[in-house]
């Protein structure tokens, strides 16, 4: 059974205690969240402090399924930069947001960010998804202690890694039991019209899904028809998160949650 979350930076607005509260009346079972909603860097967040954030998810019946815009804080981070310096902080601060997700529950770290994976010259886009899998070496070692999954997010918004296809080639040459990719609609959108087929061909390293339209707004909001989408996923065995990830708010914040999921289970 494929389980609901949103992604809370849609809610950014209000208090965390009541963005959970709005999720479970809704009938969210999760919320995948935003670090950069919580602090600037998660180091910031002490242990009490994520104990918190976990325990507030729990009282209201939610799970966090994981973080995700994973670098859009702090500033100056880099998965492919040039500099070797920015490549370590990075990767540095990649394994302090493994601690992070696995101290909160998450079970997934989505790497979108793409501004933050640009191949930047002298690098040519293959070289710099090579430097790309070189960074997440240390998050790896973290993910594989605390149980949680390194997702390669392909985005059309970047030059590396735009395209479902070259994630999955990307988890086979790292070949690490921590890392896989997974399907952004969006995105998928931008590379085919037959999603389904994209997800039939790509099953088995499917391990999260992001749910938005092409128009930015989240699902039912937009003109494409979500049904095949989700039938395609129950049929390959999907059973994990499908958080909604719209970027347009549209009507509003608080409406959009309500309605969007309604519209999904009466698929």
């Amino acid at each position: 059974m494929i389980r609901y979350a949103l992604c809370n930076e849609a809610l950014r607005h209000m208090r965390w205690s009541d963005a959970c509260a709005l999720l479970a009346d809704a009938g969210y079972a999760g919320v995948e969240l935003a670090p950069f909603t919580f602090a600037e860097r998660v180091e910031l967040l002490d242990s009490h402090a994520r104990a918190e954030i976990r325990q507030i998810a729990h009282q209201h019946g939610l799970q966090i399924a994981g973080l995700h815009m994973l670098l859009w804080s702090p500033a100056g981070l880099h998965a492919t930069h040039p500099d070797p310096e920015v490549r370590a902080a990075t990767a540095d601060y990649l394994v302090e947001l493994a601690r992070f997700c696995a101290a909160v529950g998450g079970g997934v770290m989505v790497f979108g960010s793409p501004r933050q994976r640009d191949a930047l010259p002298p690098l040519t886009p293959d070289a710099a998804a090579q430097l790309w899998l070189e960074t997440l070496q240390p998050a790896l070692h973290v993910c594989a202690q605390e149980g949680v999954m390194l997702l390669l997010e392909p985005l059309p918004e970047t030059n590396v890694v735009q395209r479902l296809g070259e994630a999955v080639a990307f988890v086979q040459q790292a070949n690490h039991p921590n890392l896989r990719t997974m399907l952004d609609v969006k995105s998928a959108l931008a590379e085919t019209d037959d999603v389904p087929a994209l997800i039939r061909q790509h099953a088995p390293y499917l391990a999260h899904v992001h749910l938005n339209d092409s128009n930015l707004r989240a699902p039912g909001y937009g003109a494409t028809d979500f049904a095949p989408i989700l039938d395609t996923l129950r049929a390959v065995g999907y059973t994990g998160w499908a958080s909604l990830e719209p970027f347009d708010y549209y009507p509003d914040p608080e409406t959009m949650a309500r309605e969007s999921l309604r519209y999904l289970r009466r698929l």
